[in-house]
């Protein structure tokens, strides 16, 4: 009876701690992603990237023999979410490393949490500037908003947009990308005739349109999402404003073509370009294409999936476990990396650099604005 009972308490115990004797042959690390919610548009296809690569991963020899594992947690598109997300992660699973949530609001959400327990957070989409100052224990390999705020505001003055509304989504993304495009602009001789903050989730945004509509613009820069923006385009299509729309990366989806459909004609946008001729990125659409035959490549997958790799290269690299070696592997194993997504080294807050590009919706599809 005693030998039961001490075998029953310790099986508790490793329950408890989220240990198994399975475990113990693999490496697993977590994920808190946007599996339901108003940001599930984006979260399937970002697990389905990280996916790809996992199984990319383990097919040449996983870490060190053993295999990569991620276990999943849905965050319910929240910042609530996120962080019970996050805390089971860290408290009964005890990943010493775990792939941030989307959109910048849930990802500054758990920020501290991680950065408390000294595990490590790494981001694929989440781009507000001040994700730079979470802490040592974060990194990102999507560029700052910093950049893509100077990005847009170089777009509007390239296409000789003196004055402009400025609309975003009010939330820490579209507030700080505002913030550093409004600064650029201003700086450049530019002038807002207007400028409001929305909410998201939102299916009417016609007080937004009437609002736009009153001021007569040129041009709206509407730093926006998927669903957001393309409710917006449609009710100002059927409202008659007749303007030059101005985006950021998080719009740049077939999604919104085919939820605005016509609405989204000659939408002009910027996002961080990489070529898409290295052999990192073929390699990544050709794996895509074999997992996923005829699906097409998700927005931001590509950040997914460098995530993933580059976080094995340096899970091979780790001296230990430790959070500590971890975050030293990682800075180790990003220096001159070039993933899919370009170079993925990071700097001394957990940032990499960045390039932008122009886009435009023309005849019904996303292609490059020259």
């Amino acid at each position: 009876m005693k030998k039961i009972i001490v075998i029953l308490i310790v099986t508790v115990l490793l329950l408890c701690t989220g240990w198994t004797a399975s475990a113990a042959d693999e490496i697993a690390v977590g994920a808190v992603t946007p599996l339901t919610g108003k940001l599930a548009v984006y979260g399937e296809g970002f697990q389905k990237a990280m996916l790809l690569a996992l199984d990319e991963v383990n097919a040449s020899g996983g870490i060190n023999g053993k295999p990569m594992k991620i276990v999943f947690e849905d965050n319910n598109s929240t910042s609530k979410g996120s962080v019970s997300a996050i805390q089971k992660l860290i408290t009964i699973h005890r990943f010493p490393v775990i792939f941030g949530p989307a959109a910048s609001t849930n990802f500054l959400a758990v920020c501290p949490i991680a950065q408390q327990n000294q595990t490590i957070l790494i981001g694929a989409e989440s781009a507000a500037a001040s994700i730079s100052k979470c802490g040592s224990y974060v990194f990102r390999v999507f560029p700052s908003d910093l950049l893509q705020g100077i990005g847009v505001a170089e777009l509007t003055e390239y296409l000789n947009y003196k004055e402009v509304v400025l609309t975003y989504i009010n939330n820490d993304w579209g507030v700080g990308l505002a913030d550093v495009f409004k600064e650029y602009f201003l700086k450049s001789g530019g002038k807002l005739i207007d400028e409001f903050a929305y909410d998201e989730g939102k299916t009417d945004y016609r007080s937004e349109i009437l609002r736009i509509k009153k001021n007569s613009p040129r041009a709206v820069v509407n730093l926006t999402y998927i669903k957001e923006g393309a409710t917006m385009l449609k009710q100002a299509y059927e409202t008659k404003v007749e303007v030059q729309w101005l985006m950021g990366s998080a719009a740049k989806s077939p999604k919104l073509v085919e939820l605005a459909g016509v609405a989204a004609e000659g939408v002009i946008g910027t996002y961080p370009t990489f070529s898409q001729d290295t052999s990192q990125y073929i390699a990544y659409k050709n794996g895509w294409e074999k997992k996923y035959p005829g699906q097409k490549t998700p927005i931001f997958g590509e950040y997914n999936y460098d995530m993933v790799k580059l976080t094995a290269e340096a899970l091979k690299q780790t001296k230990s476990m430790s959070s500590s070696d971890i975050r030293n592997a990682l800075m180790t194993a990003s220096k001159g990396y070039v993933g899919a997504t370009g170079d993925k080294t990071f700097d001394t807050n957990g940032d990499v650099g960045a390039t932008y590009g122009r886009w435009t919706i023309k005849e019904g599809k996303i292609t490059d604005y020259k």
